[in-house]
């Protein structure tokens, strides 16, 4: 991306003339992506929405049953049961700075990087604590045989579970606290499985932006300091998740505005985005919460 350099007397007009909003946008979204560690995993229905306000209606699409043909007999067609699970577009977040010499910040690539990366983490946060809140209600509970740690049993029962609910595996992730991924860098099948596979244990790109760490018996493993890790029982410590288990729509790409205040002598810079989510567990097993204990 190019950045513009700005040069000579910006005092003529306001400082309003001299924003760049094409600039700006870009530079806070491309962050803004970077940053995000649950929200590209799940089910995005954004191309659905109209507007603030909207309500999308996903149907839950039942499993079409299968028969027997006879000879010289017609089919039987299933009629359709589908109930909608309701995603509301309700979510409004917003970053804002005021710049006293914004022309000084656009044409200064390292620090318009600097607040372009703040502003961006901020809104990235507030939509991925959404979303881990939703992770919350899952719904389908189980205990780790220790606090913050994650053995090959709890693995192993948690994909039990999952596939006996026809849950395709390869459609999966583990989302865990900082402490359970530390404590799965003690196992041999976490250590051995991505020794040399790009990501970690040796590798430059040990832990990459969007928060996945490795993969742990075929699933990828992605860590977030939004998971607590506190020890408290009940706790939420990790989860083993399928993509359809959250639905997640926004509206449109993060919005940048700005307004000169002649109270303050600066330009308002204002980046914000509205969206929604629901969980769509309520009928089906799509995930496991793990609890410490």
């Amino acid at each position: 991306m190019a950045y513009t350099a700005f040069s000579g007397d910006t005092t003529r007009g306001t400082q309003l003339d001299v924003f760049i909003p094409e600039l700006w946008a870009d530079g806070v979204y491309r962050y803004f992506e970077k940053q995000l560690v649950f929200k590209p995993f799940f089910d995005d229905y954004s191309s659905m929405i109209r507007g603030a306000g909207d309500t999308l209606h996903i149907p839950t699409v039942q499993e079409v049953a299968v028969a027997d043909k006879a000879v010289n007999t017609g089919v039987a067609y299933s009629v359709a049961t589908e109930t909608d699970i309701d995603l509301v577009i309700n979510e409004h977040k917003y970053a804002a700075k005021l710049f006293e010499d914004l022309a000084m910040v656009q044409s200064n690539e390292q620090l318009f990087d600097k607040y372009a990366q703040s502003m961006a983490y901020g809104l990235a946060k507030a939509v991925d604590t959404s979303i881990a809140t939703l992770l919350a209600t899952i719904g389908t509970t189980q205990d780790l045989s220790a606090d913050n740690t994650m053995s090959n049993a709890d693995v192993e029962t948690a994909i039990g579970t999952l596939m006996t609910n026809d849950i395709p595996r390869d459609e999966c992730a583990f989302f865990v606290n900082p402490l359970i991924y530390a404590d799965l860098l003690n196992s041999k099948a976490f250590v051995a499985q991505n020794s040399g596979a790009g990501v970690g244990f040796g590798n430059d790109n040990a832990v990459m932006s969007s928060g996945n760490v490795g993969m742990l018996f075929g699933i990828p493993v992605y860590t977030s300091s939004l998971i607590s890790s506190d020890l408290a029982d009940g706790t939420h410590a990790g989860f083993l998740v399928h993509k359809s288990a959250i639905a997640i729509a926004v509206q449109s790409s993060i919005r940048v505005q700005s307004e000169y205040s002649v109270d303050y002598l600066g330009t308002k810079v204002v980046a914000d985005i509205i969206y929604g989510g629901v969980i769509t567990t309520a009928s089906h097993v799509k995930g496991i919460e793990f609890l410490n204990i």
